[in-house]
């Protein structure tokens, strides 16, 4: 009767109402409105992969949000082509689209298909399932669609959650009404493997009877563990090659405000500091913020690297795909996001041995909580907390060095995730 309940009130309330939010919002911003057009003809390219199917192999459909959570995804992917799988990868973000086609990004191998996935209504569902006819549905960390769950649990195929997290604030959970319209989705799913136990409490809150939610890890760490082994290191200014290295990465302008004046500070009082500035979206108006704030200080954009010179005290980026390879020479780092809607990717930097900070909305990420516990990351609320924090780690590096090893340690000690749940996702699909 409840699941009743909420498949009505999805179906007459919820889902009209996103759509007519989403149309309006296309107007306005950039990314939806892309990938609005993005989903244009995903029917014929879909059903043209399907033709090259192998049906003598299970297949595997993994559903991510975005460019994170396919990150989570591909250890996942090549592990099960490994066991003889065939993979078909959907995706719910623009920035995932983007990051499939970055031509630094390497196919995916074993990738039947990647597309975006269409609106979550229940005929979308069901030609889906009719189309692909998957031996498993694997949804990747949170982005859950309804009617997608309902209508593959009522066609009986089987279905997994991986790398799942679920917030201390989620109204997920916290609130009778969540508990309940999640308790009719999480019951639709085979196994619920969580990142850490704080997750898995907070599903089972939900759905307290469930006999499979496990406590897996992050399989993103599998992923950047293997990354880090195959980088592309992109070449630096002279001052980088012997200087101490801070690396600002995926920057929105409030992270600007609260570090730009404290490293302007600091490129005066350390002649060794060099600064390496990496906006999350690399504008002409983002660049040109940057330009202007350190304004007399050496500063040159990374596509004009061959004009480097000894004097250059900051690298801008102005492309997008080299984070990770930057942060290969860094000895300190802020990521940006958390005076935002939240912090973006701190495992590539702290993989690296590279000490982490960060701004106060950071509960979005797993790995940011458990190292603010093990304080082996930092959070600054303010100017003056990361100023005082830069100036202590520049003042004592080998501390700051010793903060990036236990950084290092923290992300190689998750590895092997990967290995715990591929084998429950391939069980009896061969």
């Amino acid at each position: 009767m409840t699941s009743r309940f909420w498949f009505l009130g999805y179906n007459l309330f919820v889902l009209p109402l996103l759509f007519v939010i989403v149309k309006f919002s296309a107007f306005f911003n950039l990314n939806i409105r892309e990938s609005l057009e993005k989903r244009e003809g995903l029917w014929n390219r879909l059903a043209e992969a399907v033709s090259k199917r192998d049906w003598q192999k299970p297949l595997l459909w993994l559903h991510v949000a975005s460019a994170g959570e396919l990150l989570q995804a591909q250890p996942v992917i090549a592990r099960c082509v490994s066991a003889g799988a065939e993979c078909v990868l959907t995706y719910s973000s623009i920035n995932a689209c983007r990051w499939l086609e970055r031509p630094r990004q390497a196919k995916i191998p074993g990738l039947l298909a990647t597309e975006f996935l269409p609106p979550d209504t229940i005929w979308n569902a069901r030609r889906l399932l009719g189309l692909l006819q998957p031996s498993r549905l694997v949804w990747v960390s949170y982005d859950l669609w309804p009617n997608l769950i309902w209508e593959s649990y009522n066609q009986k195929i089987p279905q997994s959650l991986i790398s799942g997290i679920v917030h201390a604030d989620s109204g997920r959970t916290n609130n009778f009404a969540g508990r309940s319209f999640y308790h009719s989705i999480y019951e639709c799913l085979e196994h619920i493997l969580t990142v850490s136990e704080a997750d898995r409490q907070r599903v089972l809150s939900a759905i307290p009877e469930h006999p499979q939610v496990e406590v897996m890890g992050d399989t993103r760490c599998d992923s950047v563990l293997e990354r880090r082994d195959h980088l592309e290191i992109p070449e630096l200014p002279p001052a980088a090659k012997e200087g101490f290295v801070f690396v600002a990465g995926s920057v929105w302008p409030p992270d600007e405000a609260c570090i730009f004046p404290g490293l302007k500070e600091a490129l005066t009082e350390f002649p060794e500091l060099f600064l390496i500035l990496a906006p999350h979206e690399p504008t002409e108006k983002h660049l040109k913020n940057a330009e202007t704030f350190f304004a007399g200080i050496p500063m040159l954009r990374c596509s004009r690297i061959s004009e480097a010179s000894e004097e250059v005290r900051i690298l801008l980026i102005d492309s997008v795909g080299i984070l990770a390879g930057l942060y290969h020479s860094a000895k300190m780092t802020y990521v940006g996001g958390a005076f935002t809607t939240g912090v973006h990717n701190i495992l590539e930097p702290a993989a690296m041995g590279a000490a982490v900070a960060f701004g106060p909305k950071h509960s979005n990420s797993t790995e940011a909580l458990q190292m603010i516990e093990q304080k082996i990351a930092f959070c600054v609320n303010s100017s003056a907390e990361f100023r005082k924090l830069l100036f202590d780690l520049l003042a004592d590096q080998e501390r700051c060095l010793e903060f990036g090893k236990q950084a290092q340690e923290f992300v190689e000690s998750q590895a092997g995730a990967t290995d715990l749940c591929v084998p429950l996702l391939m069980a009896e699909l061969s």
